[in-house]
């Protein structure tokens, strides 16, 4: 079973804790996941399935989207309503100003990455440094907010969709939103869904997968197959002695030629390699000074 399996994260799990129970449900230890959603977030977990796992870099790429609930007039250390408070403001702006702000915050903004977090310096996780209290420097990032749309705004709460770039973090924005209305806020929610190309509204919950067998996992719109991961980039078939080759690292004459002839070096990042029985076989790339390489080889599942 390999591929890609769209899950919709409940809350009060970590990413860890949804491996486990997808591990368990399709009986298999060959399992990972693409962008890691705190225990108090929900919606779209990227599930990576047997030779799928090879995938994770190219899918973490893409830009997500995501639906959050912010509390104008605190801060807490995690920058959500999981954590300790640090500070509390008796001022609260209007709903108008709180709008009028959050507005503002549309583009590329240089912000820190929060402490409370998976991001890693000097090989160690910024969280366990939290945790330990031992000191570092938080890094600033490049964080892009974009499509921004604001569905309401009372009492100081604030509900919004957005979409971001890879590595941008939803809480670093609502910190930033606190920061210019001089009164701090909080993440009180957060739910992914989207992270392109795929949608939580194709995912299914731990609880339905749980009453799925492996053949009805596979069959169902939750599942996307090798061959269809990676819409965006052409797709080449082979067979053969070129399907040989390829497969001990090596890329054919008559493949290279074929490859000049169909790829635009202006628009084609990757490559995908089809078989004629319609499985992924290997991803190449066009690189500057290189011209095509390959990427990743998989296995052809036995039939």
């Amino acid at each position: 079973m390999d591929g890609l399996l769209l899950l919709d994260k409940p809350e009060g799990m970590t990413s860890h804790d949804v491996v486990f129970h997808v591990r368990r449900a399709l009986n298999t230890r060959s399992v990972g996941h693409c962008g890691t959603l705190d225990p108090l977030a929900t919606g779209l977990m990227i599930m990576l399935i047997g030779e799928a796992t090879k995938l994770s870099q190219y899918i973490l790429e893409r830009n997500k989207a995501y639906i959050v609930t912010a509390e104008v007039g605190y801060t807490t250390d995690t920058l959500d309503k999981t954590g300790q408070i640090l500070s509390k403001s008796e001022l609260i702006p209007s709903d108008e100003k709180i709008l009028a702000e959050a507005l503002k915050l549309s583009g590329d903004f240089e912000l820190d990455v929060p402490i409370y977090s998976a991001a890693k310096v000097n090989g160690k996780k910024l969280y366990e440094y939290a945790r330990s209290g031992e000191s570092v420097t938080i890094p600033k990032k490049i964080m892009s907010f974009f499509d921004l749309e604001l569905s309401s705004c009372q009492n100081g709460q604030l509900k919004a969709f957005m979409r971001c770039s890879k590595g941008s973090f939803i809480r670093s924005w609502v910190q930033l939103l606190g920061e210019r209305l001089e009164v701090g806020a909080c993440m009180v929610a957060l739910r992914r869904t989207e992270s392109m190309p795929y949608l939580l509204s194709d995912a299914i919950t731990l609880e339905q997968l749980s009453k799925l067998s492996k053949s009805e996992v596979e069959s169902c719109s939750a599942f996307v197959g090798m061959s269809r991961v990676l819409p965006e980039a052409p797709s080449i078939r082979v067979s053969g002695q070129t399907l040989v080759m390829l497969n001990n690292g090596l890329i054919s004459h008559d493949l290279r030629s074929r490859l000049i002839a169909l790829v635009n070096p202006e628009v084609d990042h990757l490559i995908k390699v089809i078989s004629y029985s319609g499985n992924l076989l290997a991803l190449l790339a066009l690189e500057s000074g290189k011209g095509f390489v390959i990427r990743r080889v998989f296995k052809e599942p036995q039939e």
